[in-house]
């Protein structure tokens, strides 16, 4: 599971179309993975979710199952994220209103990804965001509540593999130990990378705490601690120094795997920069971009 977050991806046809022409490059650096959220993140975001829960927008379904498809012609996971916390705590652009049209959704979801095995669902990014309590219908910020919206897509699909989980590392232990949990999808942020606390720290945790016999992902390197690497995709010795650190540390550990996050390459810096998918250069002024990353990744693959 070396991945790539690309979470708004869906969010429009060019943003899509440029992804999937990027894949080929993704997948001879090593990299098998990718994570998308239906409702977006800072690179963009809306609500999908139509009739109470029970329908996908058209043209936004088809984005998602063109990426699919192109993932599993190049034998690649997506891991498929449900909710955004700017859209549930926007009531404006929000079209679920409920507990009830919450659960719709993931069963709907659930539903619809059926016949593709190459995926994995992530219920909710980072569910311990504070901004999730102005959603009154329902809770994300309870591991439990979690856990019974795993417990759902169970109840479709028995043998999907789901999970969930942020940064809060006791939330991420109870969501983790779950029997209807069978990935444990985390995060890290800005205070992780001053506190020296990175994923093979984490992961190290999460195994003492009894998160055993299951895969742990770290599906955003870092957040928005990202987003100091300006102008867009340039990176300091130092920065990239921090990612081949959790490269070496998932390398290290056989059940860790790490999901590279550039809030102003991958997504635009809250909309004010295009998402972009291809791989630039050696993040340099002279020439921005992630390659480097990706080249590093391969060295460790290939």
């Amino acid at each position: 599971m070396w991945g790539v977050r690309v979470a708004s991806a869906t969010q429009r046809n060019n943003y899509t179309n440029s992804l999937i022409s990027n894949l080929d490059d993704y997948k001879a650096a090593g990299i098998n993975s990718i994570s998308i959220f239906l409702q977006g993140s800072s690179g963009g975001y809306i609500d999908p979710f139509e009739n109470g829960g029970l329908e996908i927008e058209k043209n936004h379904w088809k984005r998602l199952k063109k990426i699919i498809q192109a993932s599993s012609k190049r034998n690649m996971v997506v891991i498929v994220g449900i909710f955004y916390q700017r859209v549930l705590m926007n009531p404006e652009i929000c079209n679920l209103k409920s507990e009830k049209e919450i659960r719709n959704a993931v069963r709907t979801v659930a539903e619809k990804l059926k016949p593709y095995r190459n995926i994995i669902i992530n219920i909710a990014n980072e569910q311990n965001s504070s901004r999730y309590k102005n959603f009154k219908a329902f809770d994300f910020n309870k591991p439990k509540n979690i856990i019974s919206l795993c417990e759902e897509i169970k109840k479709v699909d028995s043998t999907r593999i789901v999970g969930g989980g942020g940064y809060n590392d006791v939330w991420n232990v109870v969501i983790g130990k779950s029997e209807f949990v069978d990935v444990l999808l985390f995060d890290t942020f800005s205070k992780d990378v001053e506190n020296g606390h990175h994923s093979g720290w984490h992961y190290d945790y999460f195994l003492k705490q009894g998160v055993l016999d299951k895969p742990i992902v770290n599906v955003e390197l870092f957040g928005g601690w990202t987003r100091k690497f300006m102008p867009q995709g340039v990176y300091s010795d130092e920065g990239k120094e921090v990612h081949y650190k959790e490269i070496d540390a998932a390398k290290k550990r056989p059940g860790l795997y790490i999901h590279l996050h550039s809030n102003p390459w991958f997504q635009g810096m809250a909309q004010d920069l295009p998402n972009r998918f291809e791989l630039g250069g050696d993040g340099t002024i002279e020439n921005p971009g992630v390659r480097w990353y990706f080249d590093s990744i391969g060295s460790v693959r290939n």
